[in-house]
């Protein structure tokens, strides 16, 4: 035997699921804000990195070049 959904049960349905996006649309605010912020901690952390490894670059010439003259005559 097949039963047919009727009008009610369609309307309660749909009242079913906007109540559940109701409850669930802060938590997706509050996702996104955390996302956000994760997103700019993993830039912030990309960018030091990157300027650490430049310095360490910087200061591994800066030491060739100070220990390349002191080995000069002079």
């Amino acid at each position: 035997m097949v039963l047919s959904a009727g009008p009610w049960s369609s309307e309660k349905a749909e009242m079913n699921i906007l109540e559940i996006n109701e409850k669930l649309r802060p938590q997706l605010a509050e996702k996104k804000q955390q996302f956000k912020n994760m997103k700019e901690k993993f830039l912030v952390t990309q960018v030091a990195c990157f300027l650490a490894s430049r310095q360490n670059k910087y200061s591994n010439i800066k030491s060739w070049f100070t220990l390349s003259h002191e080995s000069w005559p002079g």
